[in-house]
């Protein structure tokens, strides 16, 4: 009887290397990551109210051309703001590309990075047509809408809303007309000036093929209660702009998954065998 518990302990360590061998396509490649630097356009979306130095209505007027972002409830004195950014993912599915080869790579993370001038409890931004700085809950949307066009209206919406052409708070039912996800709600707590605060995104599976796919991917963002209001810097801003992370890992070769059935299977019957010894 020894020598056919020898042989099933044989079996048993081969059995287990084979299931260790077989999973290792899994783990050997390492994720890389890319870094978009700044939005391709920005712009925030203001309704505008009685105490707002602008006017009640700003609903109509662009303001592409700021250098900052924003996100108020209705509720906030100045009014509400809403915002929308879009990223272009061409240059980092560019390296993927070239890194791992076309079709070779799937996205693993998505981390979004803010940073503002103004983000001090309390503080008021130096242009009073925005609310003073206070902690609070935003939501952010995908959405398939990537048409729509930042204009160059400034700080003050001195440019004015000539149809569609230019992004404004009246836009809002158009650019969520398409398809469009939630990506959640997040919490702002302001951290002192000129931090970057870093928001990790969902998997969305639409958000994930925008990005796969090289081209424009837009955000759409808004107060998720009435106390949030947020100030950060969009592109127009000297530093600090707005950063999409991009983190890939290699796409499981064919059949990788039925090694890893196999691997899995030889560890249980190895284990079985152990068990009986």
């Amino acid at each position: 009887m020894k020598p056919k518990t020898c042989n099933r302990k044989r079996f048993a360590t081969t059995a287990m290397i084979l299931g260790a061998t077989l999973a290792l396509p899994l783990i050997a490649d390492a994720d890389t990551s890319f870094t978009i630097t700044n939005t391709t356009a920005d712009a925030f979306l203001a309704s505008g109210s009685p105490a707002n130095p602008v006017g009640t209505n700003l609903s109509s007027l662009n303001f592409g051309g700021a250098g900052t972002l924003a996100i108020a409830p209705a509720s906030s004195a100045k009014g509400e703001f809403d915002s929308v950014i879009q990223f272009s993912s061409v240059a980092a599915v560019s390296q993927f590309n070239s890194t791992y080869g076309v079709g070779n790579w799937q996205i693993t993370g998505l981390t979004l990075f803010l940073a503002s001038n103004f983000a001090t409890q309390g503080q008021q931004p130096n242009n009073n047509i925005f609310n003073t700085i206070n902690a609070g809950s935003f939501g952010i949307d995908w959405i398939s809408n990537d048409s729509w066009v930042e204009g160059t209206g400034g700080g003050m919406g001195t440019a004015g809303y000539p149809g569609n052409s230019l992004v404004s708070f009246n836009s809002i039912p158009t650019l969520l007309s398409g398809a469009h996800d939630s990506l959640g709600t997040f919490l702002y707590t302001p951290p002192g000036n000129t931090s970057y605060l870093s928001y990790s995104l969902p998997l969305n599976a639409d958000l994930v093929t925008d990005a796969a796919a090289g081209g424009a991917v837009s955000l759409y963002f808004y107060a998720a209660d009435n106390q949030v209001s947020y100030l950060f810097n969009s592109k127009e801003f000297a530093s600090n702009h707005p950063e999409l992370t991009i983190t890939v890992g290699a796409a499981p070769e064919p059949g990788t998954l039925g090694l890893l059935a196999v691997s899995l299977g030889g560890w249980l019957a190895a284990r079985r065998i152990k068990q009986r010894i």
